[in-house]
């Protein structure tokens, strides 16, 4: 029997477990989808753990049977947008299943098992399922997660199959363009906060893989720090006039072969001129891959992994106090 989800109580009595257990839907789904999409909001006891009402699990189970019929989250929360403005009521079934097969659990999904359908999806030019993957990944993983795990194994994916002729060089743009512009669209999504260090990122002179800056220039904006992204391609005198000019507290350096890494052997000694001298720090294949040229080159090497280049920024800068 169905009913409209108006219908059931909303009286908020059941914990996170009691939903766990009546939805199959995880704790760590469920905060994902409240964080993300703002599916249903809990009241919170006076201690601050969540409660939820019959009209929440209903809504719940509703989505969970949406997308058991193969419709991605962001689909069905658009379906419940499109009732709402129409004001048409949202029919739910009064009695789902008892034992409600769960939708994600504890231990997801990698996020190297969404790299093949993100691919998949750029290289059928179908921006509108990439939109979903990425908006599934979102919905599971820390957002430092996609970035590192999901995206830019798609971007190496993408174009290894150029270079082996498996697809155009068009859909190696399209793709590269597509993840570049939700890559952009993050960055410009976060304010300008007073109170935080400002940090020049960008890539070596002749550098025209960006994509490592980028995503380092993303998670750091994520974190609060004011980035300015420089892009591809930085002149040394440029940047080194600007960070003397502008005095940013941290200046990142991506390279991706020897001879652009090569380039940035003298930018902490002219840094050095500035006062106070901001850091310098440095990153990419090139310097992952070869220890000695590490050596070559004065200033901080960031790692591997931009997760690890966030922790290496939090304590260099630890002691920042803005004028």
């Amino acid at each position: 029997m169905r009913k409209q989800l108006s219908e059931f109580a909303n009286k908020p009595i059941y914990n996170m477990k009691a939903v766990e257990q009546q939805t199959g839907i995880s704790a760590a789904t469920l905060r994902a989808w409240e964080r993300r999409y703002a599916l249903v909001e809990p009241q919170r006891t006076p201690s601050g753990y969540r409660l939820y009402s019959d009209r929440n699990i209903a809504l719940l189970r509703w989505v969970r049977d949406r997308m058991a019929e193969g419709l991605t989250v962001s689909r069905v929360v658009a379906m419940i947008e499109t009732l709402r403005v129409s004001n048409e009521p949202l029919l739910v079934e009064e009695n789902s299943r008892s034992s409600p097969p769960p939708i994600a659990n504890d231990a997801p999904l990698p996020p190297a098992k969404l790299v093949h359908p993100l691919l998949m999806a750029l290289i059928d030019l179908d921006d509108e399922r990439a939109n979903e993957v990425i908006e599934q990944a979102f919905a599971m993983y820390t957002m430092s997660t996609v970035y590192v795990e999901v995206i830019a194994p798609t971007l190496v994916e993408i174009g290894e199959a150029w270079h082996r002729g498996e697809v155009f060089i068009s859909t190696e743009h399209f793709a590269t363009t597509y993840l570049r512009g939700r890559l952009l669209g993050l960055l410009q999504a976060y304010p300008h906060r007073a109170d935080m260090p400002t940090l020049f990122v960008g890539c070596a002179p002749n550098e025209r893989h960006e994509f490592g800056a980028l995503i380092f220039a993303v998670m750091l904006r994520q974190q609060g720090y004011n980035v300015v992204y420089l892009g591809q391609d930085v002149p040394i005198d440029d940047i080194i006039e600007a960070a003397l000019h502008e005095h940013p507290t941290m200046l990142c350096l991506s390279a991706s072969n020897p001879t652009t890494a090569l380039a940035l052997r003298d930018v902490q000694m002219r840094l050095s001129a500035a006062n106070p001298p901001p850091y310098f720090g440095y990153g990419g294949r090139a310097f992952d891959q070869d220890a000695d040229l590490r050596a070559q080159v004065p200033g901080q090497y960031l790692g591997a992994d931009p997760r690890d280049g966030l922790h290496t920024v939090a304590n260099l800068l630890r002691m920042f106090r803005p004028d």
